[in-house]
């Protein structure tokens, strides 16, 4: 009897320490992250910080996708990347989402973006309000979301598009470097350089923020969209966990981590202006039309684009 109550007993304790090997081994294997990469392409702006965060903090894995972010210093290449098919996903703008399907990419906006666009008088211009800069010469990208935002501002103060110089400066370098010189009176910057403008003495006539008719965009192709849509669902749990995060502060080593992985000039620092970041929801469909409307005015494009068409209403239900 001795002799099978120990024989029992090892059994038992076999099968318990089986039991336990399983379940560490379960735990460690992380089965439901899924094994589909979803690749986002990004340029070096501020907007595509809350991609940056659940990066770094881990919460893309948390939400079970795995993701790959791209970084690109032009949209031209981040363009021909997303072409190419080599991205599911960017940071960008309905200007540019709109121009991609003109040009034959299947392209839908999911979110908007975070980010303010400031139309800033240099130091030494005296100007001092939109009225101010008539006759004036101000660098910016032309027919991009630039020049959309120069014309909702300067329409803003009652003034017609031809009543400035509009100086073609695509490189926000430059044109900064333009705006500090006193080359131009006026430039339209987006963060990071808005904030750097304002620490050598620009003044901010009008912003996106103040105007609250932002057109960044979140958007995807749709067949990634169509194959994945749990990894998109994903990704975006990802970013609303990012957001909650960047609601509570940035530590000082977040703000060197963004600094360096962005190619931020390492003297931005202590003029970085973030935005107020919210959680992902869609583009508002009066801000949509309205950049329809103006991209038309300028035969920019010739198809007709109608909101439903173009802004995805599945991945944020």
């Amino acid at each position: 009897m001795k002799r099978i109550f120990i024989c029992v007993l090892l059994v038992v304790s076999s099968l318990v320490l089986l039991a336990c090997s399983n379940q560490t081994d379960t735990a460690t294997d992380s089965p439901n992250v899924s094994e589909r990469v979803i690749n986002i392409g990004v340029m070096p702006d501020v907007e595509s910080i809350p991609f940056l965060i659940a990066q770094k903090n881990g919460y893309f894995e948390q939400e079970g996708v795995k993701v790959t972010i791209e970084h690109f210093t032009s949209a031209k290449d981040r363009d021909s990347a997303l072409q190419s098919g080599k991205l599911d996903g960017v940071i960008t703008d309905v200007v540019a989402v709109l121009f991609a399907n003109e040009g034959g990419i299947n392209l839908r906006i999911i979110a908007k973006n975070e980010g303010n666009v400031s139309l800033m008088g240099g130091k030494d211009a005296g100007i001092n309000a939109v009225a101010g800069l008539k006759g004036k010469d101000i660098g910016l990208s032309t027919n991009t979301i630039m020049e959309y935002t120069l014309d909702t501002m300067l329409k803003a103060a009652g003034m017609e598009y031809n009543e400035v110089n509009k100086i073609a400066i695509p490189p926000l370098p430059t044109r900064l470097e333009m705006l500090q010189g006193g080359k131009v009176a006026a430039a339209i910057l987006p963060e990071p350089m808005a904030g750097m403008a304002i620490r050598n003495g620009a003044t901010v006539l009008n912003s996106t923020e103040q105007m609250d008719n932002k057109a960044g965009a979140i958007a995807f192709t749709a067949q990634s969209i169509t194959d994945n849509p749990e990894e998109i669902k994903a990704v975006f749990r990802a970013y609303d966990l990012a957001v909650e995060y960047l609601q509570q502060g940035l530590t000082e080593e977040d703000i060197d981590f963004i600094i360096e992985v962005q190619r931020f000039p390492a003297d931005i620092k202590d003029s970085l202006q973030l935005p107020d970041f919210n959680k992902a929801e869609p583009v508002r469909e009066d801000i949509f039309n309205d950049v329809v409307k103006w991209m038309q005015d300028k035969e920019l494009i010739k198809g007709s684009y109608e909101y439903k068409s173009v802004v995805d209403e599945t991945i944020l239900r």
